[in-house]
């Protein structure tokens, strides 16, 4: 247990835990809440350009973060956010949305069509038909698609290594890299603090497991 609060203190993993939680949960709400807005708008409404549309939220799917990460550091740059957690934020949000639209849009396709009509022939909205009868309904899948992007957001490297160079600005997969390349020849030390980082990934598994299984399950079964 030494090593555990010894690379707690000395790696600094109480600030990288705590940013590596406010950029987890200020992506996973957003990105929630605005894959379902799009996934609904596709899934339900024909307008012009449509097809053309999704087939650009689809190629966040197609081009990797690899491809993209030097023009999002020029961009960050540009607006003057590098070196803060809205640097993590907001592309990550952007990011998670291409999955995000594509598996709500089948889910919510896959409502049979009397239960939204039923619910117009009450006087209910679009808005109304959104929150009050497809989230609900489909309330599993946006759970996993949740606890996804959590897993998402919290393992990112990439990114944070690149649009953070202030130390106070790291999370934990970051953090876990310099804090291994200071103590190279300590390997208790150096597995302490990468247990640090996976153990809220195992906890929430463990917590959400059947809720995880049944949202995927569902979404095959629907797709």
């Amino acid at each position: 247990w030494g090593n555990y609060g010894e690379a707690w203190e000395q790696g600094r993993f109480g600030r990288f835990f705590f940013n590596s939680t406010v950029v987890a949960i200020a992506v996973v709400i957003p990105s929630v809440i605005f894959s379902s807005m799009t996934g609904y708008a596709f899934a339900r409404f024909r307008f012009r350009g449509s097809n053309v549309i999704f087939g650009y939220f689809l190629l966040g799917l197609v081009v990797p973060l690899q491809a993209m990460v030097v023009p999002l550091f020029y961009v960050m740059l540009e607006i003057n956010l590098l070196n803060s957690l809205w640097a993590l934020i907001l592309p990550q949000i952007a990011l998670s949305m291409s999955f995000g639209t594509l598996l709500m849009r089948q889910a919510f396709a896959s409502v049979p069509k009397d239960i939204v009509e039923a619910s117009v022939l009450d006087g209910a909205n679009s808005w109304q038909v959104l929150w009050q009868v497809m989230f609900p309904l489909s309330r599993p899948l946006i759970g996993t698609l949740g606890l996804l992007f959590f897993i998402w957001t919290w393992n990112e490297f990439l990114l944070p290594l690149v649009v953070n160079i202030d130390p106070d600005y790291h999370t934990l997969p970051v953090g876990i890299l310099y804090f291994q390349q200071r103590w190279t020849s300590n390997m208790p030390l150096i597995a302490a603090g990468a247990t640090i980082i996976f153990l809220p990934l195992i906890a929430i598994f463990l917590m959400f497991q059947k809720q995880l299984i049944r949202g995927l399950t569902e979404g095959a079964l629907k797709g």
